[in-house]
């Protein structure tokens, strides 16, 4: 049996996520499991079972779609993000960009560019709507988002610290410290950590010392 992608919903609007889970369960490559219509249910759930990819609408009504995004990448950062959403404003885009989620979509977007945008995250690719790239090329032309917490394990990995080191100076498992390193190498198109090094010092993206 071909494996599906397992995709689970936040929205607060019931038809757009009855409606959304279905269309997406049509798909060969997809499978909705689970979907949430408040953001406490969806942490709840978390605990004890993660998706690969979380849809996620930024405007809740129990609270901030970006501080939970925040919140699912930093405690569970195999869950590929993507921000579903009818928001188009440059800071709206620019803040979930910085923080690190892997996608974002509009909700005038087709199902037919869902399926490519959750296959393309799912594959370690960014996927960003056509019409939100223009916005932040227009906005940012050559602007390279990274978070806080990528910021600070690039800087451990420019000062020449292993992921063991890494991880016990950030408070993080191994694995998550292993994880962030393999999403700096995809995020700037590097190989290897020499080449992230590089790129990171030519380009100004941290401090040194």
């Amino acid at each position: 049996m071909t494996y599906k992608i397992d995709v689970n919903i936040v929205d607060d609007h019931k038809l757009m996520l009855d409606g959304l889970a279905k269309s997406l369960n049509e798909n060969d490559t997809i499978h909705v499991s689970h979907t949430f219509s408040t953001l406490e249910s969806c942490k709840n759930k978390l605990v004890e079972r993660r998706p690969d990819v979380l849809l996620l609408d930024i405007s809740m009504p129990d609270g901030s779609g970006i501080e939970f995004a925040q919140y699912i990448l930093d405690v569970y950062p195999r869950v590929k993000v993507i921000a579903i959403t009818s928001h188009d404003e440059y800071s709206v885009i620019h803040r979930m960009m910085e923080i690190g989620v892997h996608g974002y979509v509009l909700k005038s977007s087709s199902v037919e560019e869902l399926v490519h945008a959750i296959n393309a995250v799912y594959h370690d690719k960014q996927y960003l709507n056509p019409d939100v790239s223009a916005i932040i090329n227009r906005a940012s032309h050559d602007h390279v988002f990274i978070t806080p917490t990528e910021q600070n394990i690039l800087r451990l990995i420019c000062q020449g610290l292993t992921n063991p080191q890494i991880a016990d100076q950030l408070h993080m498992s191994q694995e998550t410290a292993n994880w962030y390193r393999k999403r700096l190498l995809v995020k700037f198109h590097v190989s290897n950590t020499a080449s992230l090094v590089a790129f990171a010092l030519r380009e100004h993206l941290i401090d040194m010392p």
